[in-house]
C-alpha cells in the first residue's frame, strides 16, 4: 500500500514532465536502488525498532508526538519496506509515462488546453495500472521473502507476531531436539 502512491506519483511526474523534474526523481530512485535493500531494512529496524526483543535505539518516549508513532514492528517493517521497494515500480511506470504522453490523444487534450494535472489523471493513471497491479502481484512474494529473511534473523517483527520468517526459525528449533519433529518445517 506504501509503495503504489509512491511510485505513481513520483513515476507520473518524472515521465509527463521530463527535463529538470526527471532527473531530480531519477537521481533520487536510483540513489535508492544503488543501497542494498534489506541492509537499509535491518538499518531502519535496528534504529527505529520499539524497545524489548532486538529493541531499537529510539523508544516512544523520546519521540516528541509519541501518540502518533505506533511500537508495533509490523508497522515498522512494512513502513521501510514501502520506502525501500518502491523505486523498481516508479522506473516502470516513468518509462510507461514517457510513451504515452507522446500520444496523439495526449496532445489533443494539450490542444483543447486541459491542464497537465487533469491530463495525468484522466488520461496516463488510468492507462497504468495493469502495470501497477502485475508489478505488485509479482514484487509482494519478495515482499513477503524479505519480511521471512528479517524475521528469521530476529530483526523483523517480534516472536509474538505470526509470520513465515517465525514459523521457519521455530520449525529450525525442532529439528535440534529428540525425537526430531521435521514436518513443521
Amino acid at each position: 500500500i506504501i509503495i503504489i502512491p509512491f511510485a505513481i506519483f513520483f513515476g507520473v511526474l518524472a515521465g509527463y514532465f521530463g527535463g529538470f523534474i526527471d532527473d531530480v526523481i531519477l537521481y533520487i530512485y536510483t540513489t535508492l536502488s544503488s543501497i542494498p535493500g534489506v541492509l537499509l531494512i535491518v538499518a531502519f529496524m535496528l534504529i527505529f525498532g520499539t524497545a524489548g526483543y532486538q529493541g531499537g535505539l529510539v523508544t516512544e518516549d523520546v519521540l516528541l508526538f509519541g501518540f502518533f508513532v505506533p511500537t508495533d514492528r509490523l508497522f515498522w517493517l512494512c513502513v521501510i519496506m514501502g520506502i525501500t521497494f518502491w523505486t523498481d515500480l516508479c522506473r516502470i511506470i516513468r518509462g510507461e509515462a514517457l510513451k504515452l504522453r507522446e500520444l496523439e490523444y495526449i496532445q489533443a487534450a494539450h490542444a483543447f488546453g486541459v491542464t497537465d494535472i487533469r491530463i495525468m489523471a484522466r488520461h496516463i493513471v488510468p492507462n497504468l495500472m495493469h502495470l501497477v497491479l502485475i508489478t505488485m502481484a509479482l514484487q509482494f512474494s519478495s515482499l513477503v521473502l524479505a519480511e521471512a529473511i528479517l524475521s528469521y534473523i530476529g530483526i523483523g517483527v517480534g516472536p509474538e507476531t505470526g509470520s513465515w520468517g517465525n514459523m521457519i526459525n521455530t520449525a529450525r528449533l525442532e529439528l535440534s531436539r529428540e525425537p526430531v519433529v521435521w514436518w513443521s518445517l
